[in-house]
């Protein structure tokens, strides 16, 4: 028998804050945020590593990033 038992923590509380921002500084704080991923995420996989947010509002970039990714899969599937 296990000493440790599981406790009830509850649900977990999720606060969503709206900042106001122009449309240069949403541009700016997205671009620095994108780099401090590609930065950890690089120092993890101890490789350059790009990170491509997906970004509401952002189809474009969505639909860009899944053509490319199925276009990978098929040509590694062959």
């Amino acid at each position: 028998m296990s000493r440790l038992q599981k406790r009830d923590v509850g649900t977990p509380a999720v606060i969503v804050h709206f900042l106001p921002g122009s449309a240069g500084e949403v541009t700016m704080n997205r671009a620095a945020f994108q780099a401090a991923l590609e930065t950890g995420l690089s120092r993890l996989n101890g490789c350059k590593t790009a990170v491509e947010p997906d970004w509401e509002g952002n189809e474009e970039n969505c639909r860009r990033y899944r053509e490319r990714k199925r276009k990978e899969q098929e040509t590694s599937g062959e």
